[in-house]
């Protein structure tokens, strides 16, 4: 027998000749003949400890056995079966290398349980009792074995590594705490046992010490992250110190410390998140993610949410009501652990990808769910790693349902026509993607064509909010604060849009940052980066300013006859009962571009090219024929350009003299002042009295820039030379 008990029995070294390759049998087979009893050396053991697999069955023993000297030895027990066939025979040898976990059954069951790794069964048994809100596995054969031992289990979890308080111990917490780094695991950190515990300190003494719970919580809520610069092993250094400066065969006597005083209401709180996951954002505010029943859910450490849950566990695992001033003492640590020592992660607000390419829907539902979008389908999940945050106001999306047809949405939209059809789908499926740059949805109609119940309706499919549609924002500190409480912005009943709010929407829409100072302070700054879906509409064209008009989608309701109106209760149930297909459609074409889009190529690159590729890529999962959506959007492109055109005074007067034979054939050269004179003389004082006509030659030259893809489109080129006198150049593009 090998030296090591827990050695697989197949391998280098072993003689075929001598004993037959054995393959272990795992689950445990009902009809296998029962495990012995006795160690045909070792005798009765002394403890026992059943291995289980995620579905609670039966893949083992490890037993104990202590001999007359003192020492104790452990044994494995496995079924093994010969690799060739034959009989099923329990042999006292180790699985095969990577060995199953101690506690893979309360993993499975317990998906979002604050992982506890104890340095053996004995302890792993103990801590199960201390701390019974976590999960508390080990590996086989205690510290000298954790390099064989299986640790993928412990993917996406947070993960705290309870060693032996001596150097043995020492160096499996920096070795289990590198595997689960390795495999994945969402946070580790090591706890430092208390001063003044004797060598080899660990959870079974802590329970016959009669440590309660709130006690080790504590504990576990002071561990050291892992792999935060430096190696495991030093942030498991805390275990040497307890055995340093003693005798040798002598001990030391236990002195009181600041740990065995009464604990403060605040440090009682702490202790009860050590189960909680604590990270912040790329702006440094700080998060933490927490259990709720049978889900996790992820609020700001300062939100009110946080502090209900906070204060509701304090009640209920307690007993206690804490105070106003312990809460905000707590608060205060919690963020400086989030900050300092937590991992970075972008929040995900409704939607999100990871980065294999996998798309998340927040539900907006009491458990958490999201709808993971694969390349091969799409599901409902509870169970994700999603960092989903939420506001205060959003409202839970419709349960998709498989199986049905985009053209379930058709009789709720009373667009134009079916082209107008194909651009509110795109625009869907741009909004429902986790990045920009995103379309601006601008939408036009009579009075009565139902603009706000189609802006909503089209909300209720992405993003729905207890406000869904608004009035344009007061300053861009109102629109900072949409942004980063919502994943859409909808603007109701617009009647223009000006310059500012035009830039604002712009920057919004393609992506960049915003910031504004927050009320009641000097220097702090709320701070947007990124990009959101935008719906604008109202009666009159929105789209007249150029840079605006690039980044939309112009669509147009027709009036709503008499005798198709219905009431709005009987809409909305209508709606009700088909938003689940029209979603599942939604997320059928999401799947065809998820598996598509990063092999679908243009024969156009338009303005907002990453939109166009997407829409393209979702074609087949939408139903429909390859290119119908770029088809389309060359359209709308081509006419919003002309109604912006249109709607510029300045570059209608400017075209208009273009086209007069007194221009010559290669367009017209001059200085800022020289174009505005010649303009004058040609508009009208009704043209001249305008808002948007320019007063001054600087303001000519500003708007020069600004309608320059404007007379591109009508076959003009802009150029301005800087030397010299400044001159402005108007030519042909054909010449």
């Amino acid at each position: 027998m090998s030296d090591d008990p827990f050695a697989p029995l197949s391998g280098a070294g072993r003689p075929k000749q001598d004993k037959p390759d054995l393959v272990a049998v795992v689950p445990v087979p009902p009809d296998a003949p029962s495990p012995p009893q006795i160690h045909p050396k070792l005798g009765q053991p002394a403890a026992s400890w059943t291995y289980l697999n995620g579905d609670g069955q039966i893949i083992g023993y490890v037993h104990r056995f202590n001999q007359t000297d003192g020492e104790k030895q452990f044994r494995p027990l496995v079924l093994f079966r010969p690799s060739a066939g034959g009989p099923l025979a329990w042999r006292w040898e180790s699985w095969t290398n990577p060995r199953p976990l101690y506690g893979l059954d309360l993993l499975q069951a317990r998906p979002h349980a604050l992982v506890v790794v104890a340095e053996g069964e004995k302890s792993a048994d103990a801590a199960r009792k201390l701390v019974p809100g976590c999960v508390v596995v080990t590996s086989p054969n205690g510290s000298k074995s954790a390099a064989k031992a299986d640790w993928s289990p412990l993917k996406g979890r947070a993960v705290i590594i309870w060693p032996d308080a001596d150097a043995v111990g020492l160096a499996y917490a920096g070795t289990v705490a590198r595997l689960a780094l390795e495999a994945g695991a969402a946070s580790v950190a090591i706890v430092s046992p208390p001063e003044g515990v004797e060598p080899g300190w660990d959870a079974a003494d802590a329970l016959d010490e009669g440590w309660d719970e709130e006690r080790v919580r504590g504990l576990l809520a002071a561990a050291r992250p892992a792999g935060q610069g430096n190696t495991p092993e030093n942030d498991a250094a805390a275990p040497v110190a307890a055995s340093e400066g003693r005798k040798a065969g002598g001990t030391r006597k236990r002195r009181s410390t600041p740990r065995e005083r009464r604990p403060t209401q605040s440090e009682k709180l702490i202790g009860l998140t050590a189960d909680c996951d604590l990270w912040h954002g790329p702006d440094r505010e700080a998060l933490c993610t927490f259990p709720v029943g049978d889900h996790r859910e992820t609020w700001p450490i300062r939100s009110s949410a946080f502090k209900q849950w906070l204060c509701g566990r304090a009640y209920d695992e307690l007993g206690l009501v804490p105070g106003n001033q312990a809460v905000e003492d707590t608060l205060r640590v919690l963020e400086a652990k989030a900050i300092n020592r937590g991992p970075e992660r972008k929040p995900w607000l409704r939607v999100g990808h990871t980065e294999d390419g996998r798309l998340y829907l927040d539900l907006g539902t009491k458990d958490w769910s999201a709808i993971e979008i694969r390349s091969d389908g799409w599901s409902v999940r509870q169970e994700h790693d999603g960092p989903f945050v939420r506001s205060k106001a959003l409202w839970p999306l419709p349960l998709p349902e498989a199986g049905y047809d985009i053209n379930e949405l058709r009789r709720f939209v009373n667009v134009a026509n079916d082209d107008d059809f194909i651009l509110v789908v795109g625009w869907l499926m741009a909004a429902l993607r986790s990045k920009g740059p995103y379309p601006i949805l601008v939408v036009n109609g009579e009075q009565g064509s139902g603009k706000s119940t189609f802006s909503r309706l089209l909300r209720s499919l992405v993003d729905p909010n207890a406000a869904p549609i608004r009035s344009a924002p007061k300053d861009e500190r109102d629109l900072i604060v949409w942004a980063s409480n919502g994943h859409v912005i909808a603007m109701d009943n617009l009647s223009k849009v000006d310059s500012e709010l035009s830039d604002a929407l712009c920057r919004l829409a393609t992506g960049g940052g915003s910031s504004t100072r927050k009320l009641h302070t000097d220097t702090e700054e709320i701070i947007f980066s990124g990009a959101r879906p935008i719906i604008l509409n109202g009666i009159p064209m929105l789209t007249d300013r150029p840079d605006l008009a690039q980044r939309a989608v112009s669509i147009r309701l027709r009036a709503i006859a008499e005798d198709e109106r219905q009431t709005e209760d009987d809409f909305w149930e209508a709606w009700a009962e088909v938003a689940p297909r029209v979603l599942g459609a939604l997320c059928d074409g999401l799947s065809a571009a998820v598996r598509r889009v990063g092999t679908v190529r243009l024969e156009r690159i338009p303005r907002l090219a990453d939109f166009a590729k997407w829409v393209t890529a979702a074609e087949p999962g939408l139903g429909w024929e390859d290119g119908t959506f770029l088809r389309t959007y060359s359209g709308n492109i081509q006419d919003v350009a002309d109604s912006a055109f249109e709607a510029n005074p300045v570059a209608v007067a400017i075209h208009a003299m273009l086209c007069e034979p007194s221009c010559g054939e290669y367009g017209w050269r001059g200085t800022a002042t020289e174009l505005l004179d010649a303009l004058n003389q040609r508009a009208s004082e009704t043209q001249q009295r305008s808002y948007a006509w320019p007063k001054l030659p600087q303001q000519l030259g500003n708007q020069l820039e600004r309608i320059a893809p404007l007379l591109r489109s009508k076959g003009f080129h802009f150029e301005r030379k800087h030397s010299g006198n400044r001159q402005i150049i108007l030519t042909h593009l054909s010449r």
